[in-house]
């Protein structure tokens, strides 16, 4: 059985000097298991990191975008969906003429897939 890939922090918000003592206050969080804590490091990572920020605005757009969809998307199996939001993704980025690491492209796609009803 397998689980979620894990990513670094670096691969995740690209330039870590701007997030050097968030990121200490996240680990600090983590080893504490303080949610709060968590939580709180991990909004400011996010939004002191304009990678991170890109790709979950245009993951929004994209989610919008499929919502006339949505009764048709979330009617299929789990692994036509994942298909059919790939592809959907793919032609999304190419018209806005954006590009994102896979890890970012997978994370999207599996994501919106559970969004409209399910994954693994």
């Amino acid at each position: 059985m397998g689980g979620r890939k894990g990513y670094s922090l670096k691969v995740i918000v690209g330039d870590m000097r701007k997030v050097r003592s968030d990121q200490k206050q996240l680990l600090q969080g983590v080893k504490e298991n303080d949610p709060k804590k968590i939580v709180d490091a991990s909004a400011k990572i996010l939004s002191k990191s304009d990678k991170a920020l890109e790709s979950l605005a245009y993951s929004y757009l994209f989610v919008d975008s499929i919502k006339d969809d949505y009764k048709k998307l979330s009617d299929e199996s789990i692994k036509e969906r994942r298909k059919e939001l790939s592809k959907r993704w793919a032609a999304f980025r190419k018209e806005k003429g954006k590009k994102f690491d896979s890890s970012t492209n997978r994370d999207v796609v599996d994501s919106a897939t559970r969004v409209l009803g399910g994954g693994e």
